[in-house]
């Protein structure tokens, strides 16, 4: 059964980030975007960290130990993503 929540918990937090932006997204705005740089490196820094949250989720789940993703970093990587978020969404705005 933890194994059970475990696989719930990670899928939460995949579909929690897709809400507020792809991945593939993120990635993309350093590809030919109008804006910042500072931006566009933030958004693949986010990009950066969700995969490793799900690279460290995979270990885990392969070594059957659930410590490295923790609650804590999980609602930080959101939070940092729905604030950048809404920077992103300010900045295309002002045709950044």
């Amino acid at each position: 059964m933890a194994s059970q929540a475990h696989y719930e918990r990670i899928g939460r937090f995949i579909y929690g980030f897709h809400r507020i932006v792809s991945p593939e997204e993120l990635r993309a705005l350093q590809d030919g975007c109008r804006l910042p740089a500072e931006l566009a490196d933030r958004g693949a820094a986010l990009a950066e960290r969700f995969d490793a949250v799900l690279a460290d989720w995979q270990e885990d789940a392969r070594l059957e130990r659930g410590d490295s993703v923790s609650d804590e970093r999980i609602a930080a990587l959101l939070k940092d993503t729905r604030d950048f978020s809404a920077e992103l969404a300010y900045a295309r705005t002002q045709g950044a």
